[in-house]
């Protein structure tokens, strides 16, 4: 498993496709409900992941989240421990959980996606953003951040990490489309890369760009520098496989 270090009082990690039971597109370690994969197969290999020491996965500790490439954010608590554990429709509608709850596994599905890790130390508070396309250029990073400076966190105090994802390379775009995006202005024009006649969009870049304009350090934002495309031995990726399984991102406060 891939884990950010940084920090001491959380456990952030991204899983790994090895290691599991599944076979063919969705080989090994599939961890999603929602993709195709025999079910007892999922949960398998959850059972697999989920009892590591440092996992620690259980109904009673873990919200997952049922994302559709949106830009809600939802605040949770142990009211929703269990959501989205045995059934992907059950999972909190959002695409990004934060939570000040210690011990509370906020966990999101993703194969090329951007996995955003959030951490406010000064006010003990977690999120995890599953930052897509769609949720990248719908500024879901910065709504989440918005609303923990409603709960008087200051940008300063805002820790933020990029988990692996497909690089700017891997993220084709057609013309219409980058013209598209191009024309909603602000910082999406930065993250829109072109050497003719492809078109790219920088969606690492792009959410970095969020945290910095609401006025994160770039000292506090770090990367795990991992392309989900050109490491598909080790993670998923939608891009180069269509039909694959997910990888999962998780946080809590320990």
């Amino acid at each position: 498993m891939y884990k950010w270090n940084d920090f001491k009082k959380i456990t952030a990690v991204t899983s790994k496709r090895t290691g599991g039971f599944s076979t063919g597109d969705f080989s090994s370690l599939n961890l999603a409900l929602h993709v195709g994969d025999d079910k007892e197969t999922v949960f398998k290999n959850r059972e697999c992941f989920f009892g590591k020491n440092e996992v620690m996965m259980a109904p009673k500790n873990s919200v997952f989240v049922a994302q559709n490439h949106s830009t809600i954010v939802k605040k949770v608590t142990f009211k929703d421990a269990g959501r989205g554990f045995y059934d992907f429709n059950d999972g909190i509608k959002a695409d990004a959980l934060y939570t000040d709850e210690p011990g509370l596994n906020l966990a999101i599905y993703h194969a090329d996606c951007v996995p955003v890790f959030i951490y406010v130390p000064t006010h003990n508070i977690v999120g995890i953003i599953h930052a897509g396309e769609q949720g990248s250029v719908g500024n879901i990073t910065g709504i989440l951040v918005r609303k923990l400076f409603l709960e008087g966190v200051k940008p300063e105090e805002v820790y933020a990490h990029i988990g692996p994802s497909a690089s700017m390379g891997h993220r084709v775009i057609t013309k219409e489309r980058a013209f598209e995006l191009a024309a909603l202005g602000g910082d999406i024009i930065k993250a829109i890369k072109a050497t003719e006649p492809q078109y790219f969009i920088d969606l690492p870049l792009l959410n970095t760009l969020q945290l910095r304009t609401l006025g994160v350090p770039l000292s506090n934002i770090t990367y795990s520098n991992i392309c989900t495309y050109e490491n598909n031995d080790e993670y998923y990726s939608y891009a180069r496989n269509k039909v694959t399984g997910r990888n999962i991102s998780f946080i809590r406060l320990n």
